[in-house]
């Protein structure tokens, strides 16, 4: 969850994912996780580097711990 509008980074995942599991797209264009990379993530908080735009869809597969 989490408003998509050009300025929000911060976004909540649904449960904790397994660590190395989580795959995060981004327009259907996949996110490469990582200080430097597209996103971080620390539980279920996903802070995104590449601020998604309003109207951009964001999406995420990852096994649940």
């Amino acid at each position: 969850t989490g408003t998509i509008n050009g300025v929000n980074a911060a976004f909540t995942l649904a449960s904790t994912p397994v660590v190395g599991t989580e795959e995060l797209y981004l327009n259907g264009q996949r996110m490469f996780p990582g200080a430097g990379n597209d996103y971080t993530i620390s539980g279920t908080t996903v802070t995104m580097l590449v601020i998604p735009l309003t109207n951009d869809r964001l999406t995420s597969d990852y096994l649940e711990a």
